[in-house]
């Protein structure tokens, strides 16, 4: 096929017919900036040839802004196998289609269905053209973004149909879509049987399932007969043996030999309560015995403590002579500590009455010398005092002034001033010079003054000269501001009185003066002030008040002084040394005293014990006088020797139950009572529970055998044989499914591998180009699916095509495409490749490669390439189309 002329008109942004001839039958390159309309071309190329004429989904052809009467339209010349072909098709406001085959017109659908079996595609049955429609031109033309996308499936069968010519009718058609329906219906029939690892699922998993369970319930039901049967023999047996046990009653022997032992275990405990109540009085005699000797041996220690409370008698005889002899010692030394301390008192005494003498004396001269000072203070404060209230008279008669009044008074001169020369500056100035004894009058301002001698005179208002001989000059002063200032002077002046007046000034200098005055009043008030509280800083009163204290207190101290007594000693001691002397003293006479104490405390004791060691003596000797001692002693020595011989014969008898009694072994009599009570309990309990399990047994049977298992287990055999029956019918049909499976894929993989021969080799053709060393594994679909390459390190790697980079990608989907086109070609089939900005992923070495691959393609089939990289193309050994924007 061989693309011949292209019109577009009212498509999209060709609102105006754009016309493209003289198409290349190899590589034709139409260049243009974004925006231009090449993805628009590529659009009306896939219109005219994917979209239904009369279709309602093509909007998108339709100019922006445009009114429903727009009707795109699209005219494609080509030649196909030596005839020229003319499609003319129009949308939306005028939709029609023409295709003209050399003389021969084919119209509307007639003539779109003709070229879908021309060229392998088809149209959508309602709505919008889908990929899924498109075929082989879906798979050549590339539209801009998408060449990175290769889906085959579309295009699979026109694929298949160009393979058959390279492998027989059957294997093609085994290959075919028809032959994958084959195999996908056989595995959809054995997925209903088998799953993916051949085990069984759905029905055959349920006959699987039917056997195991009819297995299990046979199982049962032959555990429940043979139990059953079981039961039977049982029950035979229980019955046996529970009429030979009523008849024999072997508990009855054991019951003998219960009650034989029961009588001689009440024997032994008689002999133990005896043997009990014997021990318990070889106790009792063992105690008597033993308060008998206690008895006899206190009576003994009663004459040995006869002897030893004489003893003791004596030692405290002794010691009692000893404590008084040393609290008549310590009595002596007691009375004369007494009298030096009280000798030491005296004398301290006399010392502090005489300390406290002179102490008085002192605060006397103290007070004296305090009041002195208070009162010369006081006289200082009247003097303070006085002056400061003359101070305060003279300023008070003084008229008063303050700072800011006399600041006033020099802002209201200032102004005077001011006035005074402004106004002098405009003035008229009179300069005269008299003889001797002339007069001239001057009158201005309604005042007359007289002018004699030499001066001058400033007028500032209309004034008269009276000339001698009566004459008169009238002068008028000039300046128009000369009013206003006379005023403003005027004002001054006046303001500066009337405040002089009000302060009974007669001027400034005056007013100075007051103020000096006043403040120098001030100052020596201040200081008069200071001075008072310098000396009275808590007042007059206050310091009156203090002289009388001082004078009150040197008065107390010397009545105190005329109160106390005369020392007797002319020369007393000084009260330091009497204070140590007497502290001595009194710690020698509490000393002694302590030591008088403690022998009072002694002799005390030592009386105490002669006393009662007389009275322990006293009493030893007592006992020991008396009858009884005597009679006592002899009934106790009488009784210990009847206790002992009673002793020794309970004894005896103790001994010789003990012996039998243990012979007789009582324990092991009672484990023979338990065990033979056990043993008889034992053997009636199991007679009776016989009985029950008897009852128990017959019933259950009676209900099994009602049951019916033997015919249950019949109907459930049936069903086990027929589950077995089934399930082997699905295992045959399994296995005869996936034995064809397995044969249909083996020879589907074989038939595919001869049809993917041509095509691989045709891929293998363009592969090197772009990658040196690399081969590609065609899928089942007919797509490039395993990519092996050398790897940097000397050996090869692979990995799936989808894995690889954008670009990567793009680049083996249109070497893919290309190789699918000679397929086409040589089958016959028209070819027309279509690519709209592609490889713009490419870097340059790449892009570089691609070039040539192209360029191979090229001289096999028509390229359209678009693109707006126009200088990345200038190699291809074609002019560069450009499409100017706007067209």
């Amino acid at each position: 096929m061989k693309l011949t002329r292209l019109r577009v008109e009212q498509l999209r942004r060709f609102r105006q017919p754009l016309e493209l001839q003289g198409f290349d039958a190899g590589l034709n390159i139409l260049a243009g900036p974004n925006e231009a309309g090449k993805s628009t071309l590529v659009r009306a190329i896939r219109a005219a040839f994917f979209e239904r004429h009369k279709s309602s989904m093509v909007e998108d052809l339709r100019p922006w802004g445009e009114g429903s009467s727009a009707a795109p339209r699209v005219e494609i010349d080509f030649e196909l196998d030596g005839q020229p072909h003319q499609l003319v098709k129009s949308f939306l406001g005028k939709k029609r289609c023409t295709l003209r085959v050399g003389t021969r017109q084919l119209d509307g659908t007639e003539a779109e269905d003709h070229l879908a079996q021309l060229f392998g595609f088809g149209f959508a049955p309602k709505g919008a053209s889908k990929p899924e429609h498109w075929g082989i031109p879906g798979l050549l033309w590339v539209e801009q973004g998408t060449g990175q996308e290769l889906d085959v499936r579309h295009a699979r069968d026109h694929l298949h149909d160009a393979l058959q010519d390279g492998v027989g009718d059957q294997a093609g058609a085994l290959a075919a879509t028809g032959g994958d329906a084959l195999l996908d219906d056989l595995r959809a029939q054995r997925s209903l049987l088998l799953t993916g690892t051949g085990k069984p699922r759905a029905d055959y998993e349920a006959a699987a399932k039917a056997i195991d369970q009819h297995q299990a319930e046979l199982q049962t039901l032959d555990t429940q007969i043979a139990h059953y049967r079981q039961q039977v023999d049982q029950l035979a047996t229980w019955r046996a043996q529970h009429a030979q046990e009523a008849a024999d009653r072997p508990w009855d022997a054991l019951d003998l030999q219960l009650q034989v032992a029961l009588a001689q275990q009440q024997t032994l405990k008689a002999d133990q309560q005896q043997l009990a109540t014997d021990r318990a009085r070889l106790a009792e005699l063992e105690q008597t015995r033993q308060l008998l000797a206690q008895q006899l041996a206190a009576l003994d220690r009663q004459q040995a403590d006869a002897a030893a409370r004489t003893q003791a008698l004596a030692a405290a005889d002794a010691q009692r002579a000893t404590a008084s002899a040393a609290v008549a010692a310590a009595q002596q030394q007691a009375d004369a500590a007494q009298a030096r301390a009280q000798v030491a008192r005296t004398q301290c005494r006399e010392a502090r009455q005489q300390a406290a003498r002179a102490g008085l004396i002192e605060q006397v001269e103290a007070a004296r010398a305090d009041a002195e000072r208070q009162a010369q203070a006081l006289a200082r404060a009247d003097d303070a005092q006085a002056r400061c209230s003359a101070l305060r008279a003279r300023i008070a008669a003084q008229p008063a002034i303050t700072e800011p009044q006399l600041l006033q008074l020099r802002k209201l001169e200032r102004t005077l001033g001011d006035a005074a020369l402004r106004r002098q500056a405009v003035a008229t100035r009179l300069a005269y010079q008299l003889p001797g004894g002339q007069r001239i009058g001057l009158t201005s301002r309604g005042a007359e003054h007289a002018l004699q001698g030499q001066g001058e005179q400033l007028l500032d208002a209309p004034a008269t000269l009276h000339l001698e001989g009566g004459g008169q000059l009238h002068i008028t002063p000039g300046g128009q501001d000369l009013a206003k200032l006379a005023a403003a002077h005027q004002q001054a002046q006046d303001a500066l009185q009337h405040a002089l007046a009000a302060l009974v000034l007669a001027d400034l200098a005056e007013a100075e003066t007051r103020l000096a005055a006043c403040n120098a009043l001030k100052a020596d008030l201040q200081l008069a002030e200071q001075a008072l509280a310098i000396v009275a800083p808590h007042g007059i009163d206050h310091l009156r008040a203090a002289v009388d204290t001082a004078r009150s207190r040197a008065q107390a101290a010397q009545d105190a002084v005329s109160r106390l007594p005369l020392a007797a000693d002319a020369r007393p001691l000084p009260l330091p040394e009497a204070e140590a002397a007497q502290q001595a003293a009194d710690q020698a006479e509490q000393a002694a005293l302590a030591a008088l104490a403690t022998a009072r405390q002694h002799d005390a004791a030592a009386q105490s014990r002669h006393d009662a060691a007389q009275r322990e003596q006293q009493a030893a000797h007592a006992a020991l006088a008396d009858p009884a001692h005597a009679q006592r002693r002899t009934q106790a020595q009488q009784q210990l020797l009847a206790t002992g011989a009673e002793h020794q014969a309970v004894d005896a008898r103790a001994a010789q139950a003990s012996a039998a009694l243990q012979s007789a072994r009582p324990d092991i009599v009672a484990q023979d009572i338990a065990r033979l009570q056990r043993s008889v309990d034992a053997l009636q309990r199991a007679h009776r529970q016989r009985h029950e399990d008897i009852l128990v047994l017959q019933t259950s049977l009676q209900q099994a055998g009602a049951q019916g298992l033997e015919e249950e287990r019949a109907a459930v055999a049936g069903q086990h044989a027929r589950a077995q029956r089934r399930c082997e019918e699905l295992r045959r049909r399994a296995a005869a499914l996936d034995l064809l499976c397995r044969k249909l894929e083996a020879r589907r993989q074989a038939t595919l591998a001869r049809l993917q021969a041509p095509l691989q080799q045709r891929l293998q053709h363009y592969l090197p180009l772009l990658l040196p060393g690399a081969t590609v594994q065609m899928d089942a679909q007919l797509a490039p699916g395993l990519l092996t390459r050398p790897a940097t390190s000397g050996a090869t790697e692979s990995g799936q095509v989808a894995d690889l980079s954008f670009g990567a990608r793009e680049q083996l989907g249109l070497i893919s495409r290309f190789a699918y086109a000679d397929l086409l070609q040589q089958a016959g089939r028209p070819t027309l490749l279509i690519l709209d900005d592609a490889l713009v992923h490419s870097d340059s070495a790449r892009l570089a490669q691609m070039k040539r691959v192209l360029f191979d393609a090229a001289q096999r089939h028509q390229v359209l390439l678009f693109t707006c990289h126009p200088e990345s193309w200038r190699d291809m050994g074609v002019a560069v189309r450009a499409l100017q924007e706007g067209n």
